[in-house]
């Protein structure tokens, strides 16, 4: 996401191995020793929302060339919709990252399990979508100094701000887990904090431009930099998950202002006033009110109400399966994608979009699930 993009851009699902296990976390004694008595369930609903969140990131991609600002009113709560999956990934991440138990044998040890994972894979998919894809494949001799600014931007390819981004995350995890710890109140106002902190940032440009010549950006979007605006999301994941609202809140929350919050994101979408600055300032993007507040009643909604469910072994297994394959989904989709458009796959309606939706998603499914089979390609899926 650059300074002014649309929040049509998705984001991919976090790695399995950047966050622990989706349980729920242990309690701990108060001279930070865990409770080993104390067992860890299984929690279905995060897996579910992770798998539910990739789909909606292919989704974005299939239909981004296809939506514009004469588009049915019906494809812009789609798109509204699915701007969430991006805020849904990085709050899922921080609820189990920021668990004390994450740190049960030393931030040293968390660190080392997840950059092992993290830093190959961003410079193998790095590599193959920005020099093999974008350079060798490309049917123009390449600007070598605009390669290299889009790689310093993280703006090579749609999706691989990502890596940068959730690198810059676990980096910074057991620091807020030190202030954090078991505290749920201290994750909601450190994550409204934050979240607070991003709005304003983030204003500032499309603010300043419409009264000054010159817009400020206090915050230049780069691969150091681009997790800045997330911590909100990442921390108040956290505390959705470990000091949930109540049931009737929860209600209130996707029955209410998941409806209300779609409208407004709607008209931010179609309205002129976001056209230009100052009005740009409410134009939907991840970090921009309206797609902030409702990514957060979604998810928030969805963990008070979801957080003690149950399900099978049978299915507890396939939906660990599942969502452990959504990191190399994310990362091998677009390749598909890229690939079918390429040997002409038509896209005149409903139904071929739709059908290019399943292909991607099923295509993507296989080679990660296949992948994570094979020693070489599993420890970059």
């Amino acid at each position: 996401m650059t300074r002014s993009e649309p929040a049509s851009r998705p984001i991919p699902a976090p790695h399995p191995s950047t966050a622990p296990s989706p349980r729920s976390a242990p309690r701990w004694f108060p001279d930070g020793r865990p409770a080993a008595s104390t067992p860890r369930r299984y929690s279905p609903l995060l897996d579910l929302i992770r798998i539910l969140a990739v789909i909606a990131v292919i989704a974005v991609h299939v239909t981004a060339d296809h939506l514009d600002s004469g588009s049915t009113v019906a494809m812009h709560v789609l798109r509204s919709l699915l701007s969430t999956a991006v805020p849904a990934f990085i709050m899922i991440s921080g609820a189990l990252n920021l668990a004390p138990a994450a740190m049960r044998h030393g931030s040293g040890r968390f660190l080392g399990r997840r950059l092992r994972r993290l830093i190959p894979a961003t410079l193998v998919w790095t590599a193959f979508y920005a020099g093999v894809m974008r350079i060798l494949l490309a049917d123009e001799p390449p600007d070598w100094r605009q390669e290299a600014a889009d790689l310093l931007t993280a703006s090579t390819y749609p999706h691989l701000y990502f890596l940068p981004l959730i690198l810059g995350l676990t980096v910074i995890t057991p620091v807020i887990t030190a202030y954090v710890g078991e505290s749920g109140r201290r994750a909601w106002i450190c994550g409204a904090v934050a979240a607070g902190w991003t709005l304003v940032v983030m204003a500032v440009p499309p603010l300043t431009q419409g009264l000054l010549r010159e817009p400020l950006v206090p915050l230049q979007m780069g691969i150091l930099t681009y997790f800045l605006p997330f911590i909100g999301y990442y921390v108040l994941g956290r505390a959705a998950w470990a000091a949930p609202v109540h049931r009737r809140t929860a209600l209130v929350m996707l029955l209410v202002g998941v409806p209300v919050l779609t409208a407004a994101t709607v008209w931010a979408y179609l309205s002129r006033t976001t056209d230009t600055p100052p009005g740009q300032v409410l134009l939907p993007t991840y970090v921009a009110p309206t797609v902030m507040l409702l990514s957060l009643a979604l998810v928030v909604g969805l963990m008070g109400l979801g957080r003690r469910w149950t399900v099978t072994a049978r299915t507890e297994r396939l939906l660990r399966t599942v969502g452990d394959a959504t990191f190399g989904v994310f990362l091998v989709h677009f390749a598909i994608l890229v690939g079918l458009r390429e040997l002409g796959y038509p896209e005149v309606s409903v139904l071929t979009v739709t059908g290019l939706l399943v292909l991607v998603t099923l295509g993507a499914f296989v080679v990660s699930l296949l992948g994570k089979k094979i020693p070489g390609l599993r420890a970059i899926l």
